[in-house]
């Protein structure tokens, strides 16, 4: 994966204000001078920027997108006498005129300028994913804070999900695998379940160089990932050379590989997540039906103990793989009515304080990777449990 950098050359954050989100004209100024850092000065001349605004709620629903112009201009530019006074004009659309008070904002600066304004509730998933992903610490309701983002390091498997939502294409891929890729699998896409056993077997770290069940799994995840976008874009490429018969095959074609991003992540983290429990020599049953046809990923020890009446309830175990959780949570607790505690694995950061008190309200127990218990707050940490800790009480409760 390249690098934040390759996206973002800097970013002002705040916490609006009633001015800010005042919707008394079809028109809005957010007055900063601090925005020179990250826009440079427009000096006596305005400055139009192509505008990409986003709205994030705080549930499953798919950000509100808008585009248009913005000016970055000196209000004092004819008065001389006093010292600047920079603002960034834009006009109202679908996105701002959702703006509210306390509404979490972004200003971003792409590497041409373009400057995406991202808003999203106070306390929410995508405020808390979004101050992750940028190393945001305090941000103020009375000024615009700026800060250059840095380049050195790459972005994760996570931290590619999260640019994804906001509309990014990270690139990936590493153009010295694709030799090996196509003399194993040639010009197609295997099963999910083939490529998985394909990054296992090619990648360096495996489940007896890790003292730690989470590390190895984030390392098969980064390198499926690897894989994955490097086989892809030679795969997609070929068919771009070769063109389309009709708008129709174009569009067959591009929701073909849309589907298969959407879906593959989710099953290549149920696939490593079944390798390891078999590498720990923890019997298991995997999409296992139990009431009401509903159906569990992984229940411990096995369908036959769940389904055996005299097997004791308390030495029952589940755990529903969900890469991205969202408000899909709620639907793990129909799963397994014998198991009073569920329990819910994702690679999903920064879940808002409000979801994962109704996770513990609803008896649902929250199994992240260890990497990412810094996306949550200190209280929220105290109750989650990483990989290695859910796989010692499965041990401990199932008698493994």
């Amino acid at each position: 994966m390249e690098s934040l950098r390759h996206h973002f050359t800097g970013i002002a954050t705040k916490y609006l204000s009633r001015v800010d989100a005042t919707r008394n004209s079809n028109q809005h100024e957010i007055g900063s001078n601090a925005f020179a850092s990250i826009l440079g000065q427009p000096g006596h001349v305005s400055v139009f920027l192509r505008g990409v605004f986003l709205y994030f709620g705080d549930g499953a629903e798919e950000p509100l997108r808008a585009a248009g112009q913005l000016t970055w201009y000196d209000a004092r530019r004819h008065q001389p006498h006093r010292g600047p006074e920079y603002r960034l004009y834009y006009p109202d659309n679908p996105v701002t005129l959702k703006m509210n008070e306390t509404d979490f904002c972004i200003v971003a600066v792409k590497p041409d300028n373009t400057v995406m304004i991202i808003v999203t509730p106070h306390g929410s998933t995508s405020e808390r994913q979004l101050r992750w992903l940028f190393g945001i610490g305090h941000v103020s309701s009375d000024r615009f804070q700026t800060q250059e983002v840095q380049g050195a390091r790459q972005v994760s498997i996570i931290e590619a999900m999260i640019l994804e939502e906001l509309g990014l294409e990270p690139i990936g891929g590493d153009e010295n695998w694709l030799g090996v890729l196509l003399e194993r699998f040639g010009p197609s896409f295997p099963t999910t379940a083939i490529f998985s056993q394909f990054a296992r077997e090619t990648c360096p770290q495996n489940v007896n160089s890790f003292g730690s069940a989470d590390a190895v799994l984030m390392a098969w995840m980064e390198h499926e990932e690897m894989l994955f976008r490097t086989l892809e874009r030679h795969l997609v490429q070929i068919q771009l050379n070769s063109g389309f018969e009709s708008v129709e095959h174009f569009i067959r074609v591009s929701l073909s590989v849309q589907n298969r991003r959407k879906s593959r992540v989710g099953y290549a983290l149920e696939h490593h997540l079944a390798a390891i429990f078999t590498a720990h020599q923890i019997p298991f049953g995997r999409q296992v039906q139990t009431e009401n046809r509903a159906t569990a990923d992984f229940l411990f020890p096995g369908q036959r103990a769940y389904l055996d009446p005299l097997y004791p309830d308390n030495r029952l175990m589940m755990l529903a793989s969900k890469s991205t959780c969202k408000d899909r949570w709620r639907q793990v607790l129909t799963e397994a009515a014998r198991i009073r505690v569920k329990h819910l694995f994702t690679l999903e950061p920064g879940i808002s304080l409000h979801q994962t008190n109704e996770m513990q309200a609803h008896n649902l127990q929250l199994v992240i990777p260890g990497s990412l218990f810094g996306s949550y707050s200190l209280a929220q940490q105290q109750w989650l449990q990483s990989l290695d800790q859910y796989i010692s009480k499965t041990k401990q409760i199932i008698g493994s």
